[in-house]
């Protein structure tokens, strides 16, 4: 019973420390909320940091900014493909894609 209290006393510390991670790095590269990632690897565990590093960083580099600061280093603003919006299932796709990825729907 005492190594069980030990473990726990070393491993929950430290498993908040990586959900704190997570939600961090979620918002610099994912488009998805970055308290709810980092909750996810709290609660889930060793799936949830699995699910969020594959599927969670989905948009390297990117993520909210602070205003008057711009994405590049050499201050130029940064640039982002074209979006539109899917009529069926309102997923955000490229301008030149033909068809949504999710759903199939003609754009």
């Amino acid at each position: 019973m005492a190594d069980l209290v030990a473990l726990s006393v070393v491993a929950l510390p430290l498993w908040f420390v990586v959900s704190v991670w997570a939600g961090i790095d979620a918002t610099r590269h994912s488009s998805h909320n970055a308290f709810l990632w980092g909750l996810s690897v709290f609660v889930g565990g060793i799936l949830g940091l699995a699910l969020y590093l594959n599927l969670g960083r989905d948009e390297p580099g990117v993520g909210r900014r602070v205003s008057g600061h711009s994405g590049s280093p050499n201050g130029a603003p940064s640039v982002r493909a074209e979006t539109v919006t899917c009529p069926n299932c309102h997923s955000l796709e490229e301008a030149d894609r033909d068809t949504c990825r999710f759903c199939g729907e003609s754009l």
